[in-house]
């Protein structure tokens, strides 16, 4: 009996060390950057955010989702498992938010905030570092495609929903389509299938920029979080949050035992699909006056709550740290 009480005791500190090391070497890091942009942000020491999001999503995030596929092993199978896996957690996930929405006879609007605040995941600005520390480059290599799918998801069936079903999304699509991120995610993978090669000069700029990738991301999230105004906290907030961080953590388990994933694609996966609700779903709303006060709240509220979250599911998945 001493003996295996003293084994629990044992098992029990190590697992608890395991917990704050998963914490303070992959989150802390991580919000600790957001936030130093967080507090530039609110200070308004920088006010001007658009110029550095816009040179990520067109210049430093490309080149990251490039230089990661060329140099990674995800195979033809990986690669499309991940983008099935990732339509269908949209899917599942807005089958279950209709359901609640409608048993709680949310009006129109609010379930339009409801869906954002529960289907769209911040994929990019977190889940990209975070798989970057707890996975390497080839954790990266899988986050990249799984931000590209849900930035495409985000671009069209975001706006539909913030709409409520009367946006163009012709207009949308052709949006989408001007998009460099999926076809330097398509390019990595066509020369890493063919074993094709840069010249010298031109793949050591575009790995100085994936390099880049990661802080400016950051920033921007810290950036974009200083623009979220507080304003009011109702229990469907906490509600669409906890569905976030404790019900789609479940159901990415679920559906990624029912595809047959495995290994550090199922792991990247069921992070990416655990991510806290998309900065892109506030801005969505704001646009389209879609409730955003109830997103950002959304927003804020499952961004810090994955600290927790996140790191339970990593240590769930087998995380050890090094």
């Amino acid at each position: 009996m001493t003996q295996a009480r003293g084994a629990r005791t044992l098992a029990g500190v190590s697992g608890l060390q395991t917990f704050f090391t998963a914490l303070l070497t992959i989150i802390a890091p991580i919000l600790l950057v957001a936030g130093i942009a967080f507090g530039l942000g609110k200070r308004k020491i920088i006010s001007e955010q658009r110029s550095l999001a816009r040179a990520s999503l067109y210049f430093f995030s490309p080149a990251l989702a490039f230089v990661s596929l060329a140099n990674s092993d995800v195979n033809t199978h990986d690669f499309f498992i991940i983008i099935v896996f990732a339509v269908l957690m949209v899917a599942l996930l807005g089958a279950l938010s209709w359901g609640v929405a409608r048993a709680l006879k949310f009006d129109r609007m609010l379930t339009s905030a409801f869906l954002l605040s529960v289907l769209f995941v911040n994929a990019g600005n977190y889940g990209i570092p975070f798989s970057q520390f707890a996975f390497g480059a080839e954790g990266v290599a899988r986050a990249a495609i799984y931000f590209t799918v849900n930035s495409m998801l985000a671009n069209t069936v975001a706006v539909y929903i913030a709409s409520a079903g009367h946006s163009d999304l012709r207009a949308s699509l052709r949006a989408v389509l001007k998009m460099p991120l999926a076809y330097a995610a398509l390019l990595g993978l066509l020369f890493n299938l063919m074993q094709w090669s840069l010249p010298a000069p031109i793949l050591r700029a575009l790995e100085l920029a994936a390099a880049a990738a990661l802080p400016v991301m950051l920033v921007n999230l810290g950036l974009e979080m200083a623009r979220v105004r507080r304003r009011d906290y109702e229990w469907r907030v906490f509600l669409a949050a906890g569905i976030k961080l404790l019900i789609a953590p479940l159901v990415a388990l679920a559906l990624a035992g029912a595809l047959g994933m495995q290994g550090l694609t199922r792991s990247v996966s069921v992070i990416e699909a655990s991510m806290p609700t998309a900065v892109m779903a506030s801005l969505i709303a704001t646009e389209f006056r879609a409730r955003s006060d109830f997103v950002t709240g959304a927003v804020l509220i499952s961004t810090l709550g994955s600290a927790v979250t996140l790191t339970l599911l990593l240590l769930f998945l087998g995380y050890a740290p090094p």
